[in-house]
């Protein structure tokens, strides 16, 4: 997602959604996200689940560059842990 689009959904965000705040959107994300494993062969389903999020930062105040550079930030400690697989087939990073 590049600035242009974050900032065009952040403001659409505010204009059609004007009362819910970043807790709402993570709510709302949570309901893509499920329908997301049932129709998991849908990208529309993926991309419902990323504007939920974005609009959700958006609404906490963060900015499109905030959100790159924590991005770039988090890939670098993500690299650096261990990983194990827990028995519902999900990765988990081993705590120290």
């Amino acid at each position: 997602m590049n600035k242009d689009i974050y900032e065009s959904l952040g403001d659409l965000s505010l204009k059609v959604f004007p009362q819910a705040g970043p807790i709402e959107h993570l709510r709302k994300l949570k309901e893509e996200a499920d329908e997301a494993i049932e129709e998991s062969s849908d990208i529309m389903e993926y991309v419902d689940c990323l504007l939920a999020l974005y609009a959700a930062a958006y609404k906490a105040g963060f900015t499109y560059e905030d959100m790159a550079k924590s991005s770039n930030d988090k890939m670098e400690i993500l690299k650096q842990r261990k990983w194990t697989i827990r028995e519902d087939g999900i990765y988990q990073h081993i705590k120290d």
